[in-house]
């Protein structure tokens, strides 16, 4: 429990303080905002300055512990600037990091972990990024923006310990963001309260579990902080409304680097741009930060799979010597129709023709409909309760449609292109539950007028409470029904095989997922390694 606290608070205040510098020194913010947004913009920034990085050096231990030396020896010099975004309620802060201590200690793993999880992050800590990375493993083409945080957010004697500890402290950085403005907000538009309590209500019944998080809810917790942003500082606010579109596009843009089926939340910065031209069509030195990092989106999926959008094959550029878009092909096949619960069909259909013309949806459904079921009546309940807290009216619809005009097209758009994508390719529930809440801020929207009522006011704190403690309790529950020890290389020993050693030329790897630096689950035979100055290269 001592690393968890450690690591916690540590990692914490890495994130805190390279958000302040960021929005101060790079941004050029006169004011900030408060401790939680500035955390998770340092942990977004952070994010992206670790995947550039790990282009030329390993994301080794010295790498963070050159940031934390940095950043005390800045705060020596100029402790103002740290200090004064400190106003905070210490009782939230404290209930929060509490819950997040319990989410850590008693939480498993993701399925993945074995998969390329680990692979991928023990990788990155060793090496710099491998040109080819995809004959190593498929799926390291993906290169999650997250599981680069994991390779950062880590040190080598605690590494699977610091997985969950990452998981954790985005789950703790939204939830008590979202609470803290809901104490405090003095927004004259009350509608954000409606919005703040239904989305805290989805988190607290539904992630109470960090082994579920692999790299899907990360993204959905960055999500719900994209729409929190929007409604903060673009809707109302026109100070800073220029770099507060730039943060909004790293936020948008960082649950894609996560994963590209999240692609279709780039449409917020979208319509928002097409909608103030003239305010944000013009030269400014920050929005090259956006170039940058698209730039090293298209290079580090070029360099390690020879693809500009890895696992689309009709991206790819057969003159890189380590590209292989029929394997890729084969890659996307290969994730459509395991998606699609192949692995359930006892038919005699082979694969291709399993995935067309929905031949898969009753396989599929059958193998998830408890899941499916859970998931609709938490939506359904969480949006009539509060429709129900914050007053039905139909007048309204025309009037709030017109004040939340961009908000309600994007979350149809989102919602469109989700479902498309999820009948198409990918129906894979835990990964699209953005559409859920999608739908539960659209149907409030639309039908409540936003009248707080304050004889309704203990009944929505209850609501908040209880949902507290149901995600607390279910992990002491869960805890003591398993007499759980907090071991993670305990946890993991019963299901590792002995990593094997391979080389290939002068490249040294393990065969396995858990070992000094588990790079794949292939054997190399017919692959061929180059080293090019301090790159290497596979193919």
């Amino acid at each position: 429990m001592l690393t968890i606290f450690f690591h916690f608070f540590l990692f914490f205040l890495i994130m805190y303080g390279n958000g302040v510098l960021f929005l101060k020194k790079i941004l050029k913010f006169e004011e900030l905002n408060n401790l939680y947004e500035i955390t998770l913009i340092g942990l977004i920034v952070t994010l992206f300055s670790a995947q550039f990085l790990n282009f030329f050096i390993p994301l080794n231990d010295y790498l963070i512990i050159a940031n934390l030396i940095f950043l005390l020896f800045y705060m020596f010099f100029d402790k103002k600037i740290f200090i004064k975004n400190l106003n905070f309620d210490y009782k939230i802060f404290i209930i929060l990091s509490l819950l997040s201590f319990v989410n850590i200690y008693g939480s498993g793993f993701s399925d993945d972990i074995n998969h390329y999880h680990y692979g991928f992050i023990t990788n990155s800590d060793e090496l710099n990024l491998i040109w080819g990375y995809t004959y190593l493993h498929p799926l390291y083409g993906t290169m999650p923006l997250w599981l680069v945080g994991h390779s950062y957010f880590n040190f080598d004697y605690s590494r699977l310990q610091d997985i969950h500890v990452l998981n954790g402290i985005i789950f703790f950085l939204v939830s008590a963001l979202f609470l803290e403005e809901f104490k405090n907000s003095k927004f004259k538009k009350n509608f954000f309260y409606p919005f703040l309590f239904s989305i805290l209500l989805f988190i607290f019944f539904k992630y109470t579990r960090l082994k579920e998080f692999g790299i899907d809810r990360p993204a959905i917790l960055l999500f719900c902080f994209s729409i929190f942003y929007y409604l903060k500082y673009i809707l109302f606010q026109n100070k800073y409304f220029y770099k507060n579109f730039i943060i909004l596009c790293l936020i948008s843009i960082s649950i894609f680097f996560i994963k590209i089926i999240y692609a279709p939340v780039i449409l917020l910065p979208i319509l928002i741009f097409f909608s103030n031209t003239k305010q944000l069509l013009r030269y400014d030195f920050n929005f090259y930060l956006i170039i940058v990092i698209i730039f090293i989106f298209f290079s580090k999926n070029l360099l390690s799979s020879g693809c500009l959008i890895f696992p689309l094959d009709i991206s790819c550029i057969d003159l890189i010597k380590w590209t292989n878009s029929y394997r890729i092909n084969e890659i996307a096949f290969s994730q459509e129709f395991v998606n699609k619960s192949w692995s359930s069909y006892d038919g005699n259909l082979d694969e291709r023709l399993y995935i067309r013309e929905f031949n898969w949806f009753n396989v599929w459904f059958d193998r998830g409909k408890t899941e499916i079921i859970e998931l609709v009546s938490l939506t359904l309940l969480i949006t009539l309760i509060s429709l129900y807290f914050y007053s039905v009216k139909y007048k309204n619809f025309s009037t709030n449609f017109k004040l939340l005009k961009h908000l309600n097209i994007y979350l149809i758009l989102l919602m469109v292109s989700t479902l498309f994508l999820f009948f198409y390719k990918n129906p894979v529930i835990r990964m699209n539950h953005h559409f859920l809440i999608s739908f539960i801020l659209l149907i409030i929207s639309f039908f409540s007028n936003f009248d707080f009522k304050k004889k309704r006011k203990n009944l929505i704190v209850s609501f908040l409470i209880f949902g507290l403690l149901f995600n607390l309790t279910k992990n002491l529950f869960r805890i003591h029904d398993s007499s759980f020890i907090n071991d993670p290389y305990k946890q993991v020993s019963n299901i590792i095989r002995v990593p094997h050693l391979h080389i290939l030329d002068n490249f040294t790897y393990y065969q396995g997922w858990f070992g000094k630096s588990p790079i794949g689950n292939q054997k190399l035979d017919n692959r061929k390694h180059k080293k090019l100055l301090i790159f290497n290269i596979i193919y």
